[in-house]
């Protein structure tokens, strides 16, 4: 587990105590209990994507360029850039 320092408003502190006196659980479980209830609620939400590095990476790119590129790798490299510069 980690600890962890949270703010809580004071009509919350109170409510939890309360539980807490009533036999509830600890001050601890029910902090935690209230989390993973937030957890389970904000999963369920469908706008969320799954995050995918590859997938995000591919097609983001600039569009466009020579249409012989794969042919002509060389000279894009190594000859036209060098070409430009002395312009």
């Amino acid at each position: 587990m980690v600890r962890t320092q949270v703010y809580i408003p004071d009509e919350q502190y109170s409510e939890l105590q309360l539980m807490v006196a009533m036999g509830a659980g600890t001050f601890s479980e029910l902090i935690r209990e209230g989390i993973n209830e937030i957890i389970k609620k904000k999963r369920k939400v469908k706008n969320i994507k799954k995050f995918d590095p590859w997938k995000d990476f591919v097609g983001k790119g600039p569009r466009g360029g020579p249409k012989d590129l794969s042919s002509n790798l060389d000279y894009y490299l190594y000859v036209e850039p060098y070409l430009n510069k002395k312009k």
